[in-house]
């Protein structure tokens, strides 16, 4: 290249990136002797594209201003991107600004180059039928048509009686298919005009509509050329685009196989006509001119010329043996050069060499879109992106996993092309590629694509332009009609092994989950749904075999009864409605389909969801009517809340071959006599354990036996909250962990462990945190697991004590129940299968095995070792007395190393028959070990001899890593977080309106110095999980160790990258959540889910490890925004060293510092006692002030008196979450008044019909109060 050095792209997706691989190293003709451009790029993106492969992939990429949806036609914007950015030219690329004359104008004005068309050469062919009056000038046919515009409706009836019906009714400035309108009759015409008129006038600034006949059986078929504005356009060869649906281009193939097999005198006479026509205006750059071919006569007609790139040209490109961006690009380097263009002669040797076509190519362009939902497009996350690749195949994309599809921009997520030697070769091999290419996430069109290959006329070459409107094609599938209320992909066991806060998933009850995949004939822990009270809308597309077991459900198959624990086939067509929940004994339901669910990803080995990380499932996130756009949990809740019935919707693809029908003797349901028993009042098994008999009194331990708990309304998969009395505990604080006796510092959670956060317990289920600060006294054993997946609002719970043997063996007889079941289902008999035992196990309290099992007094060599039990799967490993030290940090994860090592008799088992997981966490480690298959006395002393191993570690230096990571303590994300909190949650408070002068004042330090200790400050990672692999970091200096509570209540919405203090560590939150650690400050969030940015991997998507060193350096706002766009977009590269963490010296600095930092303690007992009163004065005053605005029972029961008067009241136990009606209003039919929130879900409280057209008298509650089941919300005064 001689001038052209830096190219901005006007343009975003697979356009982009395949721009800036030729910009790069282009594959070039052998008439331009050298393949190397080397031209640098700049991108442009918006935020919903900030993931693009286009954005990593340049060599500058430039976030726009604006509004997302119109940011990429922002010519002003783009024009002055690109000065400042010090580009030269601008290549628009196709669609957005690529046939903007006067976009193309305005580049050359501002002194840069657009790399395409002069603007009068987009002009000339920009209005439709001025295009046909150049091409008749220039001798080249057209379609019989009107000249000029049609005036109106009157005008247009007249032309078309004069051309004879049918006939196609375009809009002058249309393009891209749209614009278009077909008409069989003169109605038809009339009704069509005025619609194609708007349209143009909406979509292209232009009213102007004319008239073509109509040819039904005819083909599109296009001549690629490319003019060098001195006179000279060379043709390469035709392509055919007959394949269309809705007029837009679906399948596209070089050459065409009408003109190859059946007209071959074509292409010489078409290429004539598209340079006649091309030369006589001094076409410069790439385009195309569109011809109809008769399929009868082989008369063709020119249609229209796009004076741009075509989205198909790499199937010419790759017959042909040109690089057409490149051939764009040397003719702007030309330009700069001042020579007008390319040279003659070189555009000869093209056109000699161009002459023939060398095999044959097809292009096929995959959509995220819905085929059961008349190719709706399909926005929503890419969990899983893999094209298969065979010798010719190319990939032009711009997606990954982890890439959210905006509904922003067209769904075009890839265009396939396939080369070879001959068009049968170039079918068969195309099938096989897209056979072993895989999408999973939003439902695509890959399964239409091959269906249209497989047909006998796709594969004779033999289709017209009508061909897709007689196409039949129903995708192997369920389509999902209404999600339900919480409906969950989930397999068994789940993900038990990688930890790191992102959630166990699998089937809260995995008894009756196994049981339905039993039915079907699935592995036992395929992947189904999980339904949880109300189920979905299902339409099966094609031919299923389905079981439905859990709680009792009401469920129609084509309005029809449809039975439970049973195996049931369902035919194409046929429509599953699950209902609701038939009482308030159990709440989730599992369905298994046959074969299971093809479109969901694996993530770390399972399909399982996790909402609240938003990992594994369908997008991760729950069933839903619409596709939706999901990055956060933040959007996740809204989203939840927002779910209505319209619009796109989820599809599940499942197998397209069933297994033949088992033998009539074999049972195809399950006996109601051994079926799991589902009640209102449960019993639990537990064990003591890991912190119990200290922590809690002996009085404490009878009441929690002896109490009948109710289950709130606050009961989901994160955790089950509890009601009932307060532990009066065995201390008066947490110590170093906290202020509440309940509070101890962090630790990692067993999975079922009955967690008292402050004075309640809440019972932790599947998608648990798996480290935090809060005593877990009990865990539910594994045995039970399935119970707990069936408590509901409003049930109550007693709980009886177990020892680990029992425990055991209740499990074992869990799983010879399951195995048992299934092995009948084969044999036909289930006379040897008993029923599951639910009964309790009942033992006094204090025959209970103790929560520690085993403890080492310290020695001068090592510290006070406990080893504590959690469950019959747990074990927790804890040093000291419950303080932070850092000595006990590096302790526990040098055992952790030996204990990954696999030295001595116990080793990790990635299956989970052994040790699965650890979580090493401030001074302990938990252990996941299967307490099936290693005696816990075994582990025992397998911990204890790799713990007389370690020897002394206070001398020892331990690897790790340092971070220096960016800050801002001001900007407008925390500042909107703020206001949002005050405006919608409380309005005042101790740590209101400023958290960060908060966290000063509550340490006795002013807010310069917090910035700086902040600054200044080494951070320790002592944890990474609880949510998300959130890094729990402790400063190494103990004098930076500062203390903060958290906001009551917690917020809502937490932006991403905050930092702040969680008791006296720092944290980071990884993703938009809720959260009620005070905000502190902005840096860069530390978890990549699917591993593709800088620094993560698809193994390791956390950042940060055990013994890591976090450090801040200060940014601006705008600075901050530059890096968390960087971020983002994948591109930010971590100010990262490897380094060693010296023990030695840190307990120098320990020992000399110990005076200062009992000072530094007292002058923050002082200030926080300060504060802690000022809180509670403000909260009393805010509790009164809720009181105050409610409604007094005694005018409640006044008014329920009145006959008059009928209430619409709570249908469970719930929240109120939003108040949908005012004192006054008139009532519709099925008008919602009231939503509440129970069990993680919406639940929209209609209007009865019958109170349609009365008025509110009286609205009784507010948002966030808690109501229970048949209490009244609303008052309504009824005519009677």
């Amino acid at each position: 290249m001689e001038q052209l050095t830096t190219l901005l792209i006007a343009n975003r997706g697979e356009i982009a990136v395949r721009i800036i691989k030729t910009a790069r190293q282009a594959h070039s003709h052998p008439a331009i002797h050298t393949t190397r451009l080397g031209i640098k790029t700049i991108a442009i993106y918006t935020e919903p594209d900030s993931a693009s492969q286009h954005v990593a992939e340049a060599d500058i990429s430039i976030l726009l201003d604006g509004d997302a949806t119109r940011a990429y036609l922002d010519s002003d914007q783009i024009i002055q991107k690109a000065k400042h950015a010090n580009a030269q030219a601008i290549i628009p690329g196709y669609g957005f600004l690529s046939e903007d004359a006067n976009f193309a104008r305005s580049v050359a004005a501002a002194g840069l180059l657009f790399v395409g068309p002069s603007p009068e050469g987009i002009e000339q062919f920009g209005l439709k039928h001025t295009a046909r009056e150049l091409a008749l000038a220039a001798g080249v046919p057209v379609v019989q048509g009107t000249q000029g515009l049609l005036d109106d409706a009157d005008d247009a009836a007249r032309a078309a009686d004069g051309l004879g019906y049918p006939v196609m009714l375009k809009s002058t400035a249309g393009g891209g298919g749209m614009g278009l309108q077909t008409c069989a009759d003169e109605d038809q015409l009339r009704r069509a005009f005025e619609t194609v008129r708007s349209r143009g006038a909406a979509l292209f600034k232009n009213a102007g509509v004319f008239l073509e006949r109509y040819y039904p059986a005819a083909h599109h078929v296009e001549v690629q050329v490319f003019g060098n504005g001195r006179g000279k356009v060379v043709a390469l060869g035709e392509r055919e685009c007959s394949i269309q649906r809705r007029h837009q281009k679906v399948i596209e193939e070089c050459p065409s196989p009408f003109v190859a097999l059946k007209r071959p005198e074509l292409r010489k006479e078409l290429c004539a006509a598209a340079i006649s026509l091309a030369e006589s205006v001094g076409y410069a750059s790439a385009g195309t001119l569109e011809f109809l071919v008769d399929d009868e006569s082989g008369a063709f007609f020119f249609l229209e010329m796009n004076t741009r790139l075509q989205v198909e040209h790499g199937v010419t490109e790759m017959v042909y043996g040109v690089d057409l961006v490149e051939l764009m690009l040397r003719q702007a380097d030309a330009q700069l050069a001042g020579k007008g263009g390319l040279e003659t002669t070189l555009m000869d040797e093209i056109s000699k060499s161009c002459q023939e076509p060398k095999g044959h190519a097809i292009e096929v362009r995959v959509y995220a879109e819905n085929p059961a939902r008349d190719y709706a497009p399909s926005p929503g996350l890419l969990q899983q992106v893999i094209f298969h690749e065979l010798p010719g195949t190319r990939i032009d994309t711009w997606v990954r996993a982890g890439i959210t599809i905006s509904p922003n921009y067209d769904p075009l997520l890839a265009k396939v092309l396939h080369h070879a030697e001959s068009r049968s070769k170039a079918v068969e091999e195309l099938k096989s590629v897209l056979s072993k290419s895989s999408i999973c996430g939003p439902p695509t069109n890959l399964d239409f694509l091959l269906a249209i290959l497989d047909t006998p006329e796709f594969e004779s070459g033999n289709t017209i332009t009508q061909f897709l409107s007689t196409f039949e094609f129903r995708p192997p599938a369920i389509d999902v009609l209404a999600g339900g209320s919480y409906t969950l992909v989930e397999d068994h066991p789940g993900r038990p092994t990688i930890g790191k806060g992102f959630g166990h998933g699998g089937p809260m009850d995995p008894i009756s989950f196994q049981i339905a995949n039993a039915l079907v004939g699935n592995p036992l822990g395929k992947e189904g749904l999980e339904i949880t009270l109300t189920g979905p809308d299902l339409r099966f597309l094609a031919d299923a075999v389905v079981s439905l077991t859990g709680a009792a459900i009401s469920a129609t198959l084509d309005g029809k009864e449809f039975p439970m624990w049973q195996r049931v086939r369902i035919a194409a067509g046929q429509r599953l409605t699950i209902g609701k929940t038939l009482s308030n004994a159990g709440c989730r339901s599992h369905l298994a389909v046959y074969g299971g669910f093809l479109n969901v990803a694996e993530w770390f080995g399972s399909k399982a969801t996790v909402p609240l990380t938003l990992v594994g499932g369908y997008q991760g996130r729950p069933l839903a009517t619409v596709s939706y756009r999901c990055s956060n949990l933040s959007d996740l809740i809204s989203f939840i809340r927002a779910n209505t019935n319209h619009s796109q919707g989820d599809m599940l693809r499942i197998v397209d071959t069933l297994p033949p029908e088992p033998e009539s003797n074999h049972p195809m349901a399950i006996p109601q006599s051994i079926l799991p028993k589902h009640q209102e009042h449960w019993f639990l098994h537990v064990m003591h354990g890991p912190y119990c008999e200290e922590y809690l009194s002996a009085e404490d331990i009878e009441m929690f036996y002896n109490t009948d708990w109710e289950v709130s309304h606050n009961a989901a998969r994160g955790g089950i909250r509890l009601i009932g009395p307060r532990p009066k505990w065995a201390r008066t604080s947490g110590g170093e962990g906290g202020s509440h006796p309940s509070n101890v510092i962090e630790y990692g959670y067993p999975m079922g462990g009955v967690n008292f956060t402050g004075d309640e317990p809440v019972i932790f289920p599947n998608d648990c945190p798996d480290f935090g600060g809060f005593v877990c006294p009990f865990t539910v054993v594994k045995a039970d697991y399935w119970k707990v997946g069936q408590l509901r609002a409003g049930n109550t719970v007693k709980f009886v004590a177990v020892s680990l043997e029992d425990a055991l063996s209740a499990r074992k007889a869990n799983e010879a129940f399951v195995d048992n079941i299934a092995r009948c289902l084969e044999s036909g008999s289930f006379e040897s299968v008993q029923s599951l035992d639910s009964t309790p196990v009942l033992k006094a309290p204090s025959s209970a095995p103790p929560a520690l099992i085993r403890f080492s007094e310290a020695t001068s060599s090592r510290p006070r070792i406990s080893y504590r039990q959690g469950g019959d799967d747990y074990l927790l490993v804890d040093y000291g007395h419950g303080s932070f030290d850092i000595n006990h940090k590096c302790r526990i994860t040098a055992l952790k190393r030996k204990l990954e090592a696999g030295t001595g008799p116990i080793h990790f088992s990635p299956t989970g028959e052994g040790i699965y997981n650890t979580m090493c966490v401030g001074n302990s480690m938990m252990i996941y070990y299967n307490g099936l298959s290693i005696p816990q006395p075994q582990l025992l002393a397998h911990l204890e001899a790799l713990e007389d191993s370690l020897g002394d570690l206070s001398s020892i230096t331990m690897p790790n890593r340092t971070f220096k990571l960016p800050v801002t303590f001001t900007h407008a994300r925390l500042t909107e977080s703020i206001e949002r909190y005050m405006s919608n949650q409380r309005p005042y408070a101790s740590y209101l309106p400023d958290n960060f002068r908060f966290v000063a004042e509550n340490n006795g330090i002013t807010v310069g110095e917090l910035r700086a200790l902040w600054l200044a400050a080494e951070f320790v990672c002592i944890g990474v999980g609880f949510f998300m692999a959130l890094p729990l970091g402790l400063p190494a200096d103990p004098r930076h160790r500062l203390n903060s509570p958290k906001m009551n209540p917690s917020r809502t919405f937490t932006p991403e990258g905050t930092i702040s203090w969680g008791g006296s560590c720092l944290v980071i939150y990884p993703v938009d959540s809720p959260g009620g650690y005070m905000l502190n400050g902005l840096t860069l969030p530390s978890c990549d889910k699917l591993g593709y940015k800088k620094g993560f991997s698809q193994e390791r998507p956390w950042l940060y490890e055990d013994m890591d060193i976090i450090t801040f350096y200060e940014v601006s706002e705008e600075e901050y925004d530059r890096e968390i766009a960087l971020f983002r977009s994948g591109r930010y590269e971590f100010k990262v060293e490897t380094t060693t963490f010296d023990m030695k010296r840190h307990n120098e600095l320990l020992e000399s510092v110990k005076e200062e930092v009992v000072a530094i303690k007292k002058k923050q007992e002082v200030a926080q006692e300060k504060m802690v009163k000022l809180e509670k004065e403000l909260l009393a005053k805010w509790d009164e002030e809720k009181k105050a605005s409610g409604v007094s029972m005694e005018s409640i029961q006044s008014l329920l008196d009145d006959p008059n008067i009928e209430a619409i009241e709570a249908p469970v136990n719930a929240n109120v979450w939003k108040i949908l009606v005012e004192e006054g209003q008139v009532l519709e039919k099925g008008q919602v008044a009231t939503i509440l929130e129970a069990m993680k879900m919406e639940i929209n409280v209609a209007v009865d019909d019958r109170f349609a057209g009365s008025k509110i008298e009286k609205v009784l509650v507010q948002p966030n109060d808690i109501v229970q089941a048949g209490k009244p919300l609303v008052l309504i005064r009824v005519d009677k």
